[in-house]
């Protein structure tokens, strides 16, 4: 078994994180309503070259929630910089999924000298409103977040509803090959459920869904060398891609075929070669 390693925030709570393997620096950063556990299929790949950095993102998985801070991505980039730089991490790359693919560019624009590239994979920095990729997946992630997503009450009250049946209609609604989803991975994410303070969390990380918006300034000034990535199945449509490409300014970009948007849970070998490349 992996030791897990805990980094403190300055809102008084921490991230759970692990390091394994050796050369040069990776950090691995997964998706909303995730968890470290997410890349496990990645680490036989990449820790043959690199040492590789695994963190829950602030208030998912095993670490802990504070009711009083606001998890948009300003929050979440920052306290991504302050691990960098706490543990001194240089001639470091990212390569992050979904909202962990946006906050690969924004931590880049913060610390760039830090940074030797960045991947993103199927950036989720389109949502204009509430959960608005996500309920792409399937009728279950329509009514489920779309209720969730009510204000007070209405919304806490369905947030409870969240459960493993639940869990594995939206998570198979996000890939291509359905036995990509297990049902030990589900049990797992479930076990966030009964954190204090899950529900404000999850309702909170979307309601900042502008925060992650790709409006036209979110990556202008990032320089560091990246690599956009999209499964052929990923939610995003095709002129959200060309929105981030040309935005990242790219002139094109990589597609895993036979892949949804869990790139790292249902096509982890794609994944890792064109990291490795």
């Amino acid at each position: 078994m992996i030791n897990k390693k805990i980094f403190n925030l300055d809102d008084g709570t921490h991230i759970r994180y692990t390091e394994q393997g050796a050369g040069e620096p990776l950090l691995l950063l997964h998706t909303i309503r995730n968890r470290l556990e997410y890349s496990d299929r990645l680490l036989p790949y990449l820790t043959k070259k690199f040492k590789v950095y695994v963190v829950d993102l602030p208030g998912h998985g095993d670490s802990p929630i504070n009711k009083k801070t606001n998890y948009d991505q300003i929050f979440m980039t920052k306290s991504l910089v302050s691990f960098i730089e706490h543990l001194n991490l240089k001639n470091l790359t990212i390569a992050g999924e979904s909202i962990g693919a946006v906050l690969s560019a924004t931590i880049a624009i913060k610390i760039p000298t830090r940074i030797k590239k960045i991947f993103c994979f199927n950036s989720y920095d389109y949502d204009k409103r509430f959960a608005q990729g996500v309920m792409r997946g399937n009728f279950m992630a329509t009514f489920l977040l779309f209720h969730v997503s009510l204000p007070l009450g209405l919304g806490v009250f369905f947030a409870k509803l969240e459960s493993f049946p639940t869990l594995w209609i939206i998570f198979r609604g996000g890939v291509y090959k359905k036995s990509a989803i297990t049902s030990e991975y589900i049990k797992l994410l479930c076990t966030s459920t009964k954190k204090p303070g899950f529900i404000y969390h999850e309702r909170n990380v979307f309601q900042n869904h502008k925060s992650w918006l790709n409006d036209g300034s979110l990556y202008n000034i990032l320089k560091t060398p990246v690599s956009l990535v999209y499964g052929d199945g990923d939610w995003s449509k095709q002129d959200e891609k060309s929105n981030t490409m040309k935005s990242l300014k790219l002139t094109s970009y990589k597609t895993i075929k036979e892949t949804g948007h869990f790139s790292f849970l249902e096509s982890p070998k794609e994944v890792s070669d064109i990291i490795l490349d």
